[in-house]
């Protein structure tokens, strides 16, 4: 089946409001049209991922969108490689493209899509042998294609979300050769030095480099205890990184840059100054930390067979019982840690709020003092020249 005679079925039905319509339409396409693909226009590709967005949207139970998001995001895998990168930056144009008419009912199965697509984007990476080609033409896609995407676009939550789950997912591939890091880690340095998006700021700030600055410093208190670090343990793998790849260097680069905005810079020199105590603190102790030995083991982690549609959406089977466990906890986690971030966001404007309060406080009454102050002038002055007078 060619594209031309594919059209009809798998660009037109995947948004039908019938699950058996959309089920036989998956069904011709996840098992057998796209995976016999070798390329797919691009418009046609858009028009393929409006269709899939809509078949996220009318999946409403929670086994039938963990099951359709394992088979979306599986398929990454099973593709040529150049029309992988393909399907990967067209979801994610389409992602913000649609991301402000997402209602609250129904955000947590995209945030769950998006979490997906990253663990099987670094599967992809780990399938290629982290030849570092990929890691540059994949992020490439995650850097300008869509943190410095310039397309005058205010649907930043999906990079949001990419910037919350990116070191989340990468943990469980770590240990990596310090030039796939570099490479990984890339975006999100240049969009932390580039980007206006003053949120977008903050989330990389906190969920990238501020946890990474945690484990450094979290590994620096191991080390100064001689406690012996377990081989998988998050301070070793995350605080070698932030050791080995001395950020304190790129921040001051960045924050010395002409064309850095002036809120980022201040976050830069925030950022350096941090780092550079740590990598100070460090050398003081005359501990050399170096990245861990990569795991050449490829049977670990293997990667996984693209899902069937044809056993129906709308029922838990049993080969997906455990991935399906796996999203509900993952969604748990996702809420609970989106509840903490909007208290501790309350919290903040209540903090900012009463410090204003107490500044404009002391500035009126420092006003009310200079105001009585004249006045005894005043009143003073009065009297000494009544007194004069009457002399």
């Amino acid at each position: 089946m060619n594209e031309a005679q594919a059209r009809p079925l798998v660009l037109k039905q995947q948004a039908s409001c019938d699950n058996k319509t959309r089920k036989r339409s998956l069904g011709v396409l996840l098992n057998s049209w796209l995976p016999a693909q070798s390329q797919i226009s691009d418009d046609n590709m858009k028009k393929l991922w409006k269709g899939l967005f809509y078949c996220v949207w009318h999946a409403d139970k929670l086994p039938a969108q963990t099951h359709l998001i394992d088979s979306l995001s599986s398929i990454l895998l099973q593709l040529y490689l150049p029309l992988s990168v393909h399907y990967l930056s067209v979801f994610l144009l389409t992602m913000r493209r649609e991301w402000t008419g997402i209602d609250a009912l129904r955000i947590d199965r995209f945030y769950l899509l998006i979490r997906k697509f990253m663990h099987s984007f670094f599967i992809l990476l780990k399938k290629n042998s982290w030849d570092l080609e990929l890691p540059t033409l994949l992020m490439g896609v995650l850097g300008e294609g869509t943190f410095l995407a310039d397309d005058n676009s205010l649907r930043n939550g999906v990079n949001y979300h990419i910037a919350f789950v990116f070191l989340e997912e990468l943990r469980s591939f770590l240990p990596l050769s310090k030039q796939v890091i570099d490479v990984l880690l890339g975006p999100f340095l240049s969009a932390i030095g580039k980007v206006q998006d003053k949120i977008l700021l903050a989330k990389i700030k906190s969920d990238v480099f501020v946890c990474l600055l945690k484990m450094g410093n979290k590994l620096l208190e191991v080390k100064k205890s001689k406690v012996d670090v377990e081989t998988g343990d998050d301070a070793l793998m995350l605080g070698s990184i932030t050791l080995t790849l001395e950020f304190s260097a790129e921040f001051c680069e960045l924050g010395s840059a002409v064309e850095c905005p002036q809120g980022n810079r201040k976050v830069l020199f925030g950022l350096h100054e941090q780092f550079l105590k740590l990598e100070k603190d460090f050398a003081s102790l005359g501990i050399d930390i170096c990245l861990p030995e990569v795991n050449k083991d490829t049977n670990e982690d293997k990667v996984p067979t693209l899902v069937p549609l044809s056993i129906g959406m709308e029922m838990a089977c049993s080969n997906s019982d455990a991935a399906n466990l796996s999203g509900c906890k993952r969604l748990k986690k996702c809420k609970w840690l989106r509840r903490r971030q909007r208290q501790a966001a309350v919290e903040r404007r209540l903090r900012s709020r009463t410090i204003f309060l107490i500044v404009t406080l002391k500035r009126v009454i420092m006003w009310l003092r200079q105001i009585v102050a004249i006045q005894m002038m005043k009143t003073i002055i009065q009297l000494i020249w009544s007194h004069l007078m009457n002399l």
